[in-house]
């Protein structure tokens, strides 16, 4: 149980930083993972060049690894009370 509630957390965290992210990195997030398309689809569906497409992924994961712990917590503390 207590593993579920932890999944259920993180995907509510995870969900949360995603649609709080600037559109250009959520975006190429979105596509890229809940899309599954590879680099080149995702840059030609946002007719970008791949580089960009590369640096904004990288630039999203960057912002997703500093906010999604303190989401989680707060998710977290909303629950509990």
């Amino acid at each position: 149980m207590d593993i579920d509630l932890d999944d259920e957390y993180r995907d509510r965290a995870v969900r949360r930083a995603v649609f709080a992210l600037p559109p250009k990195y959520r975006e190429a997030l979105i596509l890229f993972y809940f899309h599954d398309m590879d680099v080149p689809s995702a840059a030609r569906s946002l007719d970008l060049p791949e580089g960009t497409v590369k640096a904004r992924l990288f630039r999203a994961r960057e912002i997703l690894r500093s906010k999604l712990p303190h989401l989680m917590a707060e998710l977290h503390l909303k629950e509990v009370r």
